[in-house]
């Protein structure tokens, strides 16, 4: 096994920005020092980390790869190879796919998958519906393997949307799984829809953030949090949308006691509903990306604590399904490979601090779903590291995009 010594990198970890050399050994992190004399060995590799910065790998706990049954838009190897080549080495994979991951055994496959083809290390959410919170309650004697039961709480493909109260009950009641939650109201939406409908306007995608709107949010997260206080259940919100839903969430609680935990996306903390006009049915994403004043109240939540981390929601599909009709186009957009990038812009606008980045992408999503000897720059941890060269550029090309 090769020795790798890194040399003078600016270390951030843990709220503080050391300038480190930092040893690996075995693929953990073997010793790290101001300064380490390099080992009487012949399988020493020495990497010159002057002027950059080393970060803990990111761990991306949203993530859509398609596979099985819907590879023509993604594989859990291209999409994975894409997430480590932009600084994730972790991610967890949500079940809406073909057939829906939404039994152990399913789910299995799954992990059979990753297993042969995956760079990055990987989990899966198990899926459930109104007819099996049976098959997705079973997933509780694999809870050391499975990152989390994932519910729809709004509109989804493959059968996969739960908004049958007694369901839901169950589900909450019974599970030792964390329990995620993609929070919109279906009948709000459906309502919405039906009204802009008879308008007898044609639907533009400007018109998404109107019928996937901030009560169709609030209302469903609101919902998901009363059963989660009810059943004392472990919960996490995914990509909080809109300022009212902040309301539902507290900073006073160190993460590792939190009961009820909420995250942002990169895509919701970048774009505005302005950007519609520009790129359509590019940003068309579930949920909505809204005014701007949201965005303002996300990134305020996010840097006061209320959201705990930062993921992507990586939702790929081809340009033709994209392209189109707005009530025809997919929803989703693919940000795993450029997550980590367009979070280090705004480090450089002055928006957010290294450290504050490595809390939110790295350590807050390992302690957030108990993920062990990750997420952080420790010795005896694993080697899960990204180097990063603040005066480099990264141009976004299709020659350069890895991701299907």
């Amino acid at each position: 096994m090769e020795i790798y010594l890194i040399k003078n990198i600016q270390v951030v970890n843990e709220g503080t920005i050391r300038v480190m050399d930092v040893m690996i050994r075995d693929g953990r992190i073997h010793k790290m020092d101001p300064a380490i004399t390099p080992p009487d060995e012949t399988n020493v590799i020495i990497v010159d980390g002057e002027g950059k910065y080393l970060l803990p790998g990111l761990i991306d706990d949203q993530v859509h790869f398609r596979e099985p049954g819907l590879t023509h838009k993604a594989t859990i190897a291209t999409e994975s190879r894409a997430a480590v080549a932009g600084g994730v080495t972790s991610f967890m994979e949500m079940p809406n796919t073909v057939p829906p991951a939404y039994t152990v055994d399913l789910l299995e496959q799954k992990y059979a998958i990753a297993a042969n083809t995956s760079p990055a290390n990987y989990s899966f959410y198990i899926g459930t519906s109104n007819e099996n919170a049976e098959d997705a309650l079973k997933a509780n004697k694999k809870k050391s393997q499975i990152c989390g039961i994932k519910i729809f709480m709004g509109s989804s493909t493959g059968n996969l949307l739960v908004d049958n109260p007694l369901t839901l009950e169950k589900v909450f009641a019974e599970s030792e799984l964390l329990i995620a939650t993609h929070c919109e109201d279906e009948k709000i939406i459906r309502r919405n829809l039906a009204n802009m409908e008879a308008t007898g306007k044609e639907l533009l995608p400007s018109d998404h953030p109107v019928i996937r709107n901030e009560e169709a949010c609030f209302e469903s997260s609101f919902y998901a949090v009363q059963l989660a206080h009810k059943y004392n259940t472990r919960l996490h919100v995914l990509h909080i949308s809109t300022a009212r839903e902040l309301q539902l969430f507290g900073n006073m609680l160190p993460l590792k006691e939190k009961r009820i935990t909420a995250e942002v996306c990169v895509h919701h903390l970048h774009f505005t509903s302005d950007d519609y006009a520009l790129l359509g049915n590019r940003i068309k994403c579930n949920p909505a990306i809204k005014e701007r004043h949201h965005k303002a109240a996300l990134w305020k939540g996010l840097l006061d604590d209320r959201l705990d981390l930062i993921a992507t929601d990586h939702a790929p599909h081809t340009i033709a399904e994209k392209d189109g009709p707005y009530k025809q186009a997919h929803a989703g957009l693919p940000l795993v490979q450029h997550s980590l990038l367009l979070m280090l812009e705004y480090f450089r606008e002055g928006a957010i601090s290294l450290p504050k980045i490595a809390e939110k992408m790295c350590h807050a999503v390992a302690d957030c779903f108990q993920v062990r000897d990750r997420g952080y720059i420790r010795e005896g941890y694993m080697a899960d590291l990204v180097i990063v060269d603040l005066e480099g550029r990264t141009d976004v090309t299709t020659g350069t995009i890895l991701y299907k």
